[in-house]
This record gives structure tokens, C-alpha cells and sequence, in this order.
């Protein structure tokens, strides 16, 4: 079986999606640390550049251009991650590693899986995490909802309810009948 350095083969050979690579240093200020209008781009010639702190003044970058222009990439390099981007509409359109999480965006929702194996997905409007014992607790601006790792227990919070589902029973009452009457002094 020949060789090949693709991960994945068709039965054809082997499937390639990026045919080349170009690393680039983008300077965002000038020499007078005045703002860019756009970066200026400098290939390093020996290959080699130093991450900065602060990417707004300059990053260092890997362009990986595909065999279809529509799957360009591009690897950002920084002290703290590594961030893959590309143009939305393909599925994922960025990709954060660092030394406590993995982020990927897609269609404008975060996933993040954490070193602890929690798992979270932000959108606009609610936030779910999967913990690591398996429970699921998803937030939002009109509820709470928490199920237990074993489905044994389900509650739900609302501003004016709380319901719960246990081995003891089903609660579903007004919060303010949990809370008791008000008594302002």
C-alpha cells in the first residue's frame, strides 16, 4: 500500500484539502505605533517569529490556503492559543486550543470542552453544560433546568415557579409559597 499523508482517502487516493502554507508576521501599528488601517504583512525568513502579548500590535499567522479557495485557513499563533479561522457557512468557523479548553465556533455558538470534561454550549440567549459526572444544566434569561447524571432528579426554575421531579415525589409550586409570605417591617 503506498504512502500518503492524508488523513483520509477516497477510493481514488488520497483527498487533499490544502495545497499550500505560508507562515506571516502581521504588524498592526507602524514604526511610529500608529494604528494600521490594514496590517502590514511580512514573511519571516528564516521561518521563526516571536509571539507578542498584546496581538493588536502583532501576530504571527499560518495561511493555509486550500485546493478550493472556499477552504482557506488560518492558524493564528499566540502566547496563550492557537486559534483556527475561516469563513462561516462551512461548517466550524474558529477553533481555540489552550491549556484549559478546546472552543470551536459554529453557526454562532460556542462548544467548549474543558479540561475537567465539562462540556458547554453558549449561544446568544442560554448557556448548557454538560458536567463531568454527566449531569446537564442549561440556563437562561426565562429558566433553569438541571437533570441529575442518573435522570433520577429534574427541577426547573422559573422567576415565579420551581418544579421537581425526585424518588420522593413531584414538587411544582409559586416560588414565593416556597419562600413563605413577605413580612417588610
Amino acid at each position: 500500500m503506498p504512502k500518503t499523508t492524508s488523513i483520509s482517502r477516497s477510493r481514488k487516493g488520497p483527498c487533499f484539502v490544502w495545497n499550500r502554507a505560508r507562515m506571516l508576521i502581521a504588524f498592526h501599528r507602524d514604526p511610529a505605533r500608529k494604528k494600521r488601517a490594514k496590517p502590514y504583512l511580512w514573511p519571516p525568513k528564516n521561518g521563526a517569529a516571536a509571539l507578542h502579548h498584546d496581538v493588536r500590535d502583532q501576530e504571527v499567522f499560518v495561511d493555509l490556503r486550500g485546493v478550493d479557495r472556499a477552504d482557506d485557513v488560518q492558524l493564528k499563533l499566540r502566547s496563550h492559543a492557537i486559534v483556527a479561522r475561516r469563513d462561516p457557512g462551512q461548517g466550524w468557523s474558529g477553533v481555540e486550543i489552550n491549556d484549559h479548553q478546546v472552543r470551536v465556533l459554529v453557526d454562532d455558538i460556542w462548544i467548549e470542552i474543558h479540561a475537567d470534561g465539562t462540556v458547554v454550549r453558549e449561544t446568544a440567549d442560554s448557556k448548557t453544560f454538560l458536567e463531568g459526572d454527566g449531569s446537564i444544566i442549561k440556563t437562561s434569561e426565562d429558566a433553569d433546568v438541571m437533570v441529575s447524571a442518573d435522570s433520577s432528579e429534574i427541577t426547573r426554575r422559573t422567576p415565579d415557579r420551581i418544579d421537581a421531579v425526585t424518588a420522593d415525589g413531584i414538587l411544582s409550586k409559586p416560588r414565593q409559597a416556597i419562600a413563605g409570605p413577605r413580612t417588610d417591617s
